[in-house]
């Protein structure tokens, strides 16, 4: 039972999201258990994904079911006794039980499903979708009977069944926000009015008529961002292996540091461009909710992290991080007047939404559109606007290798000599600017050079801005919160 059970009938005020690379083993499990101990007497709710390694794990059984050999048993036999290992290494032998018998059921229902592919030889978007989402479901059940283990009450529930309803089955889907609130609010009102620790899973939701649907890789954090909507919470903190989002990758730049404040359209940018922090949507939820959003380190959670509000931190260097894409294209869409005819951005931009081909973003001139693309949707992209007919279009042609480096800070629109700046360093590495746009956001200036040519230009910026930085002002940047 939660300590003081009269007392924890109140409003939840924090969700803590666990992701996959948090819960590996038993002594994370009891990682996030003193976590959430530490929140009491106060009530939070808890999203969690996969444990690490999990929905690769079945992804791999999916495409065995689908491939030649069929031979998907073993990878499944072998998520099992992961998880009963797990069980067997936190629980007691009745909640052992009660986990064994748990895990049965979906496996049981896992087994059918993959048999089926096997025996028709073809799937669907939403059986993928309900395969992949074992992961999530298998976590969520285990960590509620860890909390039950340490003395707190839980209640696992689990996304598809709860009113988190999207418009379309797949991979990569939003949540109508409109449909949730409003089927939202039963459960809601539930869990205000208990004494338990609810647990949702994250990563998937589900259509009108009940398919599954997945909200892509590193969904759960997107996840977490609509259970906070729904249960109007004031804090939502993120657990990562890393303590927040930093001045660069650390893999590229190794002394990159955590920045501690962000404002939203600045997280939202270092999201969407590169940076593997946060799943990209996270922000959309609660566009228009008064939220905080914290990204902590599991292991190290007394230390600061990156504080995400309304209010943003203005840094005296001026930009806060370089976010780097390396897997990016660039489709030339050519044609006299091509560039401002009317409706024709509009138009390609329906045709690829149809075929799920999202666009980063868009450079034009009078006789050029430019679209930058996912490089493994490029070639598609191709045949689709091809395939317009379009008389305004002469010329299309594919250009691979690039990177886009998403240059991210408060003010850098209205700020004089940024751009300069930034050309000099280029020019002094002698690196080639393929494109350069500013203007089209207010926190980010992105640059597109030759993907070669990516990580030295990164480390020259860092270097330029922070490096320099930290050895004439002592690492010490003034922050002054200004409304956005």
């Amino acid at each position: 039972m939660l300590n003081k059970p009269e007392k924890s009938k109140q409003k939840i005020k924090k969700v803590f999201k666990f992701g996959g690379s948090c819960l590996r083993d038993s002594s994370s499990f009891r990682q996030a258990i003193r976590l959430i101990k530490a929140e009491q007497p106060e009530r939070v709710a808890v999203v969690v994904s996969a444990v690490q390694g999990v929905t690769d794990l079945l992804l791999d059984a999916y495409h065995k079911a689908l491939g030649q050999d069929k031979n998907y048993k073993g990878t499944i036999q072998y998520v099992k006794q992961k998880h009963l290992t797990l069980a067997a290494e936190l629980l007691s032998l009745k909640r052992f039980g009660k986990a064994s018998e748990l895990f049965s059921q979906i496996f049981s229902q896992l087994d059918r499903l993959l048999q089926g592919i096997t025996l028709v030889g073809d799937s669907t978007p939403g059986l993928k979708a309900r395969i992949l989402s074992s992961g999530e479901r298998l976590s969520a059940w285990l960590l509620g009977l860890t909390m039950e283990e340490a003395g707190l009450t839980s209640r696992v529930y689990e996304t598809d069944r709860i009113g988190l309803i999207v418009d379309q089955p797949g991979e990569g889907v939003s949540v109508n926000l409109k449909k949730f609130d409003k089927n939202f609010a039963s459960v809601s009102e539930e869990i205000a009015g208990g004494s338990f620790i609810p647990v949702f899973t994250g990563y998937f939701g589900c259509t009108e008529n009940g398919q599954v649907a997945l909200f892509g890789r590193n969904g759960s954090d997107y996840s977490a961002a609509i259970i906070a909507r729904g249960l109007r919470a004031e804090i939502l903190i993120t657990f990562k292996d890393v303590s927040g989002f930093l001045s660069a990758d650390p893999e590229i730049v190794p002394q990159a540091t955590t920045i501690p404040y962000l404002d939203r359209k600045e997280a939202a940018e270092l999201a969407y461009f590169g940076s593997r922090v946060l799943h990209p949507k996270t922000l959309e939820p609660v566009s228009d909710r008064r939220l905080i959003l914290e990204i902590r380190s599991f292991q190290r959670p007394e230390k600061p992290g990156t504080v995400i509000q309304e209010k943003t931190a203005k840094n005296t260097s001026m930009i806060k991080s370089f976010a780097l894409n390396q897997n990016i294209s660039i489709l030339r869409i050519e044609g006299p007047g091509v560039g401002h005819k009317p409706g024709i951005i509009g138009l390609i931009g329906s045709r690829l939404a149809e075929k799920n081909i999202n666009i980063l973003t868009v450079l034009t001139s009078q006789t050029c559109i430019n679209l930058i693309l996912d490089k493994s949707a490029a070639e598609l992209a191709c045949r689709v606007i091809k395939e317009l007919n379009e008389t305004s279009i002469k010329n299309l042609s594919v250009e691979h290798d690039l990177a886009l480096i998403a240059c991210v800070g408060f003010g850098l629109r209205e700020t004089p000599g940024v751009a300069g700046k930034i050309f000099s360093v280029m020019s002094r590495e002698k690196i080639n600017l393929e494109f350069f746009s500013s203007g089209a956001s207010e926190v980010a200036i992105y640059l597109i050079v030759k993907k070669d040519e990516a990580v030295k230009a990164v480390k020259a910026l860092h270097r330029e801005y922070f490096t320099s930085t930290r050895e004439t002002e002592k690492n010490k940047p003034e922050y002054t919160e200004l409304n956005c």
